[in-house]
């Protein structure tokens, strides 16, 4: 798994851009569809999602079942014991919701590296145990991503960015409108600049600018924003979406 984790990591520093699913729901068979469809990651949402962690292990052997996307997974919350459980879980990229300080994003890092590394992470192959395949894992390091998303976390971007051992930001925009006192899905220049902020800390310290969106249509315009390691589309709101329109396709 190591080389896989570092063939992506490699791919996003060089500038690659990635469009990824996002997995709410704990359905294998949309995961296996999803990675299927040739998207560059699947991510499984343990926060707002239906995704508990017992669920992991079956929905990542589900995306690499039917494709080589990367298993990424956005934890909870900021907690030691979480983002631990979803590296030994063999998840490849972590996403760690409202980090608002450099302390908050450095304990992050803190979670994933081992103390031969610097870290507090405690070694425990979960996912090598159910493989059959128990080896030393303590240099492999799933890729982290940390959310940008409230005003506090805005007001340190650049100082979050340059934390070592992130590899990339990633904006939840319905929160980062609220944060600059604008409405999600509505134009608002302080929102924009925000975005524009983001963007250029993670340019500039070298690390990889990811945002949340909720259709192709969105993804395409923060791609052309510069953003690169983009959630495309959602698994609950594409599937209701294609009933829509099949139904009304049907009606007409």
């Amino acid at each position: 798994m190591t080389a896989a984790i570092e063939n992506h990591r490699a791919r996003l520093r060089a500038g690659e851009i990635y469009n990824g699913l996002w997995m709410m729901s704990t359905s294998p068979e949309l995961a296996k569809a999803g990675s299927a469809a040739g998207f560059d990651y699947v991510c499984l949402d343990l926060q707002h999602g239906l995704v508990r962690p017992t669920d992991v292990l079956r929905l990542s052997d589900a995306v690499r079942a039917s494709g080589d996307a990367l298993v990424t997974a956005r934890v909870a919350a900021n907690r030691f014991t979480e983002i631990g459980a979803l590296a030994d879980a063999g998840v490849e990229a972590i996403i760690v919701p409202l980090v608002s300080s450099v302390d908050e994003a450095q304990a992050a890092v803190a979670a994933l590296d081992y103390p031969s590394r610097g870290g507090d992470r405690s070694w425990g192959p979960t996912a090598e145990i159910m493989h059959g395949a128990v080896q030393d894992t303590r240099d492999e390091r799933p890729l982290l991503f940390v959310m940008i998303e409230n005003e506090e976390g805005l007001a340190a971007v650049e100082d979050i960015c340059a934390v070592p051992g992130i590899d990339g930001v990633y904006v939840g925009p319905s929160d980062l409108a609220f944060a600059v006192g604008a409405l999600p899905g509505q134009h608002n220049e302080a929102h924009a600049e925000a975005l524009v902020r983001i963007r250029t800390a993670a340019d500039a310290a070298g690390v990889v600018p990811g945002i949340h969106c909720g259709d192709g249509e969105e993804a395409r315009l923060r791609r052309e924003q510069g953003f690169r390691f983009i959630t495309s589309c959602g698994d609950l709101g594409a599937a209701g979406r294609a009933f829509r329109e099949d139904l009304s396709t049907a009606r007409s």
